[in-house]
Parts: C-alpha cells; structure tokens; sequence
C-alpha cells in the first residue's frame, strides 16, 4: 500500500451554517489520494444547495439519505459504500489541520514496530517478537469551548478510561478525551470486526472493540484538528449530551460489551463475538451526487439486505 487511497467521510445534519467549511477543509488536505464523502442524515435546512457547488470534483460524493437514521449508522453508509484504503471520520464543525491525512498516513505506514518480549502481548493475540502493524492513527486536538476557553487535548490515558477508570483523574475540561473518530482507521479492521454499533456512544464503543482485540494505536502529538463546541453539537444537546438519558442507556450496552472483554479468554472467538454486522436493510438514498464513485464492500460484515439498499441508486445511475 505505497500510496493508500483515503476516504474522508463527513456525516451531517442541518448544518448548512458550515458544512462548506468542512468540505473545503478536506478537499485542501496536502495528502492527495483522498475522496471526500459527505452523508447527509436527512437534513431539512439548505445543506444540498451548500453542497451543490462541489458536485462536479471527481473526489467528491454527496450522499442525501431519505431519512434520519443517526450518525453511527450514516457512518456506515459510508464504511459499506465507498472505496478506500483507509477511512477518516470528520465531523461538520471540525477544523482540520491541512496535514492531518498526510501525518495520518507517514503514521500507518511505519515499519518496524515489535511485539518486545517483555510485555504480555499473547494477552492481546500477539506473539512476542512479532512485527507489530498500526491499525489505528489517533492524535491531540484543539478545542474551543462555547465560553470562547481553548483548551489542548492530548490526555491519552483517555483511550482506556473504561477498562481503568481508577487510572482517570478529574479534569477542569469536560470532554477531555482523544477523538477516536478523527482517527485514521485501516479498512481491514472493518473488514474484521464490522461496523459502528447504532448508539451515540458508537466511538467509545469501537474504540474498545478495537483495543481490546489487541488492534495497534498510534498517537500523535501534533494537533491534528480543531473542533469547535456550539450549542447544537451532540455533546451539549439536553437530548445527546455526555449525562443525557439517552448516552446513559446506550453506554450500559458499552460496558456489557467491555465486561466481554475482560472475560475473554480467547481473541479470536471475543473478535467473532463483538464483529458488528452493518444493518442498512432499511435506509433509502433521495440523492447521490456521483453514483459512480459508489461500490459496496461486501467483506465487512453485514446483514443480508444491506446490499440491496444500493441496488436502487445504481439501477438509476446506469
């Protein structure tokens, strides 16, 4: 994979007010093989006339879905329905630096990385002295607070608060984690362990999933975006904020599934336990901007009738 193909997939709804913004920023990353995927989740403001001007760029796609079905599950409209090597998560109102793809990139590519023999890397399915592949590219953040604060996150003890949450401690910044969606995910670890699970806690979830199936993380320190907290965003909404009964009912599925991980015994069978089946049965697309750009990805598991649900749009674009 000299140059791998990226994809930058940008779920949205109703953010007319700056969804341009967050297509411009990933359509000028300096890291060219990139498309850019934009999922809209049955937006009822001005989105498609935002997003209109960009139709005729050969790396972009706009995918307007005929209803809401929630960002895990626009995610993996995008997962099962474009190609890549590799796939990023941007949020609507997220800034990314122009490097971000490229440092992403350098940072999955890196060779020479070795299970050492002095760690229990068989508790994660390694075998010591093994070469070790980056399966994941996380990084710090900017974030600017709603009262104008701006705030450096790089507290990487975040990514397994809830295996140890008594290696936590109280911070004065709420939201003080590294973003598992920004991150760099190669297309194999879908392939094996599926999609997002339909939850707002969806990035806590895969995130365990992921590490506790032994996949490789890689931090960097660098900035890699700058993601600017409003008044409608998913973490402060009354419906969807971090105490919301909502993300409290779905984080008890996470912690179900994390006591699965600490009881495991066996990597392989706790993989085929947590694999995530993609379940688009259901979702109807009300326009696509580049139908030709779309191919279905038939080895991330999913149900039966998820690939049906494409089989309209390409019986039109043909």
């Amino acid at each position: 994979m000299n140059k791998p193909k990226v994809a930058i997939a940008i779920p949205t709804f109703n953010r007319d007010y700056c969804i341009d913004k967050a297509i411009d920023a990933a359509l000028n990353q300096s890291y060219d093989n990139i498309s850019v995927i934009i999922v809209d989740d049955g937006s009822s403001d001005g989105t498609y006339d935002c997003v209109s001007p960009y139709f005729d760029k050969p790396n972009f796609n706009y995918i307007q879905l005929d209803k809401n079905v929630g960002t895990a599950r626009a995610k993996n409209v995008a997962l099962m329905f474009s190609e890549y090597d590799a796939i990023s998560f941007h949020d609507s109102d997220d800034l990314p630096d122009p490097n971000k793809i490229m440092l992403q990139v350098r940072a999955l590519q890196q060779k020479g990385h070795v299970a050492d023999e002095i760690l229990n890397w068989q508790l994660m399915g390694h075998e010591p002295g093994s070469s070790l592949g980056i399966d994941v590219v996380v990084g710090a953040h900017k974030m600017i607070k709603l009262d104008g604060s701006v705030h450096h996150i790089a507290k990487r003890m975040s990514l397994v608060d809830d295996f140890f949450p008594n290696l936590q401690f109280p911070s004065k910044t709420e939201g003080d984690w590294i973003l598992i969606n920004s991150g760099l995910f190669r297309k194999e670890v879908f392939e094996e362990l599926g999609g997002y699970l339909d939850s707002v806690e969806e990035d806590r979830e895969i995130r365990n999933r992921l590490i506790g199936t032994g996949k490789m993380f890689y931090f960097i320190e660098y900035p890699l975006l700058t993601k600017i907290e409003m008044e409608v965003s998913l973490t402060v909404s009354e419906d969807t904020g971090y105490r919301a009964n909502r993300r409290l009912n779905d984080r008890n599925e996470v912690w179900r599934r994390l006591k699965a991980i600490r009881q495991a015994e066996d990597i392989p069978a706790l993989k085929k336990e947590l694999a995530e089946k993609v379940d688009l049965s259901d979702v109807g697309f009300k326009f696509v901007s580049n139908p030709d750009m779309l191919t279905f990805n038939k080895h991330i598991p999913h149900v039966a009738g998820s690939d049906a649900a494409l089989k309209p749009v390409l019986q039109k674009s043909a």
